[in-house]
């Protein structure tokens, strides 16, 4: 029902190495809030084309909130009891509609679909949709048989593009496209791990980190203590769990700064950087931790 193959190869080695790949510690362990929108006018954008080291200007779209997205463990939401096999939501809550959730089952292997349109136009899968795998680098392709309510297939997925994305919401490089042909499209911001824009053939949505509450239910003991906060030109880090790595990144997920964790207290250095929110992500023996900082 699964089989994992490659549809294409790279010309060098070197220019494998420079793509992305997509991989389940890149998921903020303790989840990430979005503002959401739909396209209302593509104006004169281009749909965004496959191939390395692209550049997609879509800055000239018009976008229309249309409510907001948690990208949240499924125990946070109030339908987990519902669906014991997710662990994983993608929470939407849709402006004048209401809430429509689609259940994950994410593991070391890839992304799977348990549910979606919960609560108000349920589809359950007794097969799961299996949407990414992992690892996953640009050219890879996997095959997925799917059975839900009133629904089946066995489409196949691609990752067929990388590069920089440019939206009214701001430019993102590193970014994945990943397509079925089926007809979906999802651009992926690879670090964290978290859709940017998802195409499912009836309409076209564009997620945006929510600058005033960008990190949901990190508890302190999970997430490193950062310090002072907010910082003007070094920020103070403790809570690294052998040595790993670092990375800053603003609210539309553009890494600025990465470097070596330690043990103990490290220093950052944050100056230069404009006034604002800020990711820091923790990526050390205790896992992908994440929490949020002002710079002044």
């Amino acid at each position: 029902m699964r089989n994992t193959f490659t549809l294409l190869s790279l010309a060098s080695s070197l220019a494998l190495a420079a793509q992305p790949t997509l991989l389940q510690s890149n998921i903020a362990s303790g989840g990430l809030a979005f503002d959401m929108y739909v396209l209302s006018d593509p104006g004169d954008a281009e749909y965004p084309t496959d191939g390395l080291n692209q550049t997609w200007d879509l800055s000239g779209v018009t976008l229309t909130e249309s409510g907001t997205l948690a990208f949240v463990p499924a125990s946070n939401t109030p339908y987990a009891a519902s669906y014991p096999a997710a662990n994983w939501a993608w929470a939407q809550t849709v402006t004048g509609v209401g809430p429509d959730v689609i259940y994950l089952d994410i593991s070391a292997t890839g992304i799977e679909v348990v549910a979606r349109g919960v609560p108000m136009n349920v589809v359950s899968y007794s097969d799961p949709s299996r949407i990414v795998e992992f690892p996953m680098d640009y050219g890879d392709s996997f095959q997925d048989a799917y059975t839900g309510t009133g629904v089946n297939g066995t489409p196949t997925w691609t990752y067929s593009g990388h590069g920089t994305l440019i939206t009214p919401l701001g430019t993102t490089a590193n970014v994945a496209k990943v397509v079925s042909d089926e007809g979906d499209m999802l651009l992926w911001n690879t670090a964290p791990l978290y859709p940017l824009v998802i195409d499912n053939g009836e309409y076209i949505l564009f997620y945006g980190l929510d600058p005033t509450n960008a990190v949901q239910d990190v508890s302190a003991e999970a997430a490193p203590t950062v310090y002072p906060n907010p910082a003007e030109n070094t920020l103070w880090m403790d809570g690294a769990m052998g040595t790993g790595s670092w990375s800053i990144m603003d609210m539309q997920g553009r890494q600025l700064r990465t470097g070596r964790s330690t043990p103990g207290t490290q220093a950052l250095d944050v100056e230069g950087l404009a006034t604002g929110s800020y990711l820091l992500a923790l990526r050390d023996g205790a896992g992908h931790r994440t929490v949020r900082f002002m710079k002044q």
